[in-house]
């Protein structure tokens, strides 16, 4: 699968959208569902640490069952990135 950056945005925003206001990742999900960085390059910096630190702390296993659904598209965006 070939990404661009309006495609991670749309996934992270879609993620957003699934989690719980209160969960402690609902706010970085946001933050990437737009592209909030001066270049592209920066962004998809960001969003890889994010991700990264995500994948790594395994905080999937916290997520809701429809988050944990997409955990394999994000792996993907990961690699991607």
């Amino acid at each position: 699968m070939v990404f661009n950056l309006v495609d991670a945005k749309n996934i992270m925003g879609s993620v957003a959208s699934l989690l719980p206001k209160s969960d402690p990742y609902n706010e970085d999900f946001q933050f990437f569902s737009s592209i909030n960085c001066t270049t592209s390059s920066e962004y998809r910096e960001e969003l890889k640490s994010f991700l990264e630190n995500f994948i790594i702390d395994h905080a999937i296993l916290s997520m809701p069952e429809n988050v944990k659904e997409i955990y394999p598209l994000l792996v993907k965006l990961y690699g991607w990135l």
